[in-house]
């Protein structure tokens, strides 16, 4: 082998080095990209699904506070000297029947976007506060019994709604799985 042919081969062969080694770096960097771009999507997904439970968290307290606010229009005509318990008062009703379902619809959201502890409390909520609904709904012996038992069902609320918004801190502050 002559000097000329060895000076090919040592370009051909520091060629071919370049270009593995390049093909090589190539392939390492495609592989780091792609795993930024997962652990960047990962981030974004995690982010997102936390701003969907802290809405659907706070629905849930909001459509609460509006099914509350239905309640003094009842009492006070519940008060009326010519209430009649017999009468059809859906009017009357309605506000409070349609909170009522707005705060169903907000404790799905809950649901669905979890965690289950957390259904589980907005679930408890939504009994609550459709229990108090019942104080006055549902006829009773009388109207100290019905002011009692509604009082009852807004301290049960009270120590539910203390129960989520501390559950709810947690979760919000927990990384997302």
């Amino acid at each position: 082998m002559d000097q000329g042919d060895a000076a090919v081969w040592a370009a051909a062969l520091g060629i071919a080095g370049t270009l593995a080694g390049a093909l090589g770096g190539a392939i390492v960097q495609g592989r780091l990209i792609r795993r930024q771009v997962q652990d960047q999507e990962a981030v974004d997904v995690r982010h997102r699904l936390r701003e969907e439970r802290q809405a659907a968290f706070v629905a849930v307290l909001d459509r609460c506070s509006e099914a509350e606010a239905t309640f003094s229009p009842i009492i006070v005509a519940r008060v009326q000297p010519g209430w009649d318990d017999d009468a059809d008062h859906r009017e009357l009703w309605a506000p409070t029947n349609a909170a009522l379902e707005a705060l169903r619809r907000a404790v799905t959201a809950v649901a669905i976007t979890g965690p289950d502890s957390m259904a589980d409390l907005a679930s408890a909520i939504h009994e609550a506060v459709q229990a108090k609904t019942n104080a006055m709904r549902l006829p009773a012996a009388d109207f100290a019994q019905r002011v009692r038992m509604f009082g009852e069902h807004s301290t049960v609320l009270e120590q539910a709604q203390r129960n989520f918004i501390r559950q709810a801190r947690a979760v919000l502050a927990a990384p997302v799985r």
